[in-house]
């Protein structure tokens, strides 16, 4: 039974996706605004210095508020970098493809407005990777068993994760009747994270992207060609490309 093909094209679409939908929200009231500032310029400063100084400061106003409005539009940058996260991340999880290992990007859960950034099964077992694209400038701390991610903890910043890997294992399970173990991983881009300490929240571990790869494939194998090969088929089936 042959694996499902592994491609990186699909990865970050949803994300993408919900960027550009964000970006269009209150467009219209935006340009409007963006309108009334530039006139109120060129009344002003053509009042002053005439009509060439007027449709210059016309001009100024528009760019500036539009920039403005682009670097505090947090939803849509955060998105945004949402998306570039995940391409960035399926694109150092491919070799992993000729080692055996399928990879699908960017699944839909059914019933759920969830999605599962990237989905690995190989010989090492079934992973649920969640890409995390933050600020290089964000602080990753321990407190005794404590992770603080920022200023949050980092329980809210494994759940999803946790959420996707229990939805996926509970799917699989069922279609093959037979338990299935799902490990969930975070791949962050931006934040330094130690290199020879594997931080875990709730099980969950916290790694640079970079190192995901090696993690997945480390230790020995657990599952056969044919179980690996079942596994991809009935996930393919089941976590469709996510379109919501």
């Amino acid at each position: 039974m042959a694996l499902p093909r592994s491609r990186t094209a699909g990865a970050g679409a949803s994300a993408h996706a919900q960027y550009r939908a964000r970006l269009a929200e209150g467009r219209r009231r935006r340009l409007i605004v963006r309108a009334l500032l530039a006139a109120a310029a060129a009344v002003v400063v053509g009042s002053l210095l005439g009509w060439v100084a007027a449709l210059v400061a016309a001009v100024l106003v528009a760019i500036i508020d539009a920039l403005y409005r682009w670097r505090h539009h947090e939803a849509v940058r955060t998105w945004r970098q949402g998306a570039k996260g995940e391409r960035k991340t399926a694109r150092m999880l491919r070799p992993l493809r000729r080692r055996g290992y399928a990879v699908l990007h960017d699944r839909a859960l059914p019933g759920s407005s969830a999605n599962v950034d990237h989905l690995v099964i190989g010989p090492n077992g079934v992973f649920v990777v969640d890409s995390k694209n933050w600020n290089r400038n964000k602080r990753i701390t321990t407190r005794g068993r404590y992770v603080h991610i920022g200023s949050t903890w980092g329980d809210a910043a494994v759940k999803g994760a946790v959420y996707e890997a229990r939805r996926v294992a509970e799917g699989l399970g069922a279609a093959l009747g037979q338990p299935v173990e799902v490990t969930p991983v975070l791949a962050i881009h931006g934040p330094t994270l130690p290199l020879l300490r594997v931080m875990k929240v709730e099980g969950v571990a916290l790694l640079r992207a970079s190192q995901v790869r090696h993690w997945i494939t480390r230790g020995s194998a657990r599952l056969g060609e044919q179980e690996v090969a079942r596994l991809a088929a009935a996930a393919e089936r089941l976590f469709p490309p996510y379109t919501g």
